[in-house]
């Protein structure tokens, strides 16, 4: 899935220019926004129907869906803030 590749790209990222601690700081950071998505589901329309929950210490967006019949949170991607709005998931 894309989001995973996401994830992975950014940890290795932390890990070669800072460190371990930090590459572990942002899996935390990340699966604490994940934590939020799940409590709270309605955070901010950032276009379409993809919300986005922003990571707290690091520079990345969750973006999310919602399937209210099924009840569904589904990422779509980890999108770090420094990329053109143009890379959003579109799907």
């Amino acid at each position: 899935m894309l989001q995973e590749k996401h994830i992975e790209e950014a940890t290795t990222y932390y890990m070669e220019h800072a460190s371990k601690k930090v590459a572990l700081k942002f899996l935390q950071d990340y699966k604490k926004a994940v934590a939020d998505i799940l409590k709270v589901r309605y955070f901010q329309v950032f276009y379409l129907n993809f919300r986005g929950r922003m990571l707290t210490k690091f520079p990345y967006i969750v973006f999310y869906t919602l399937d209210d019949e099924q009840e569904l949170i589904i990422i779509k991607a980890v999108f770090h803030t420094a990329q053109t709005p143009q890379k959003y998931p579109h799907k």
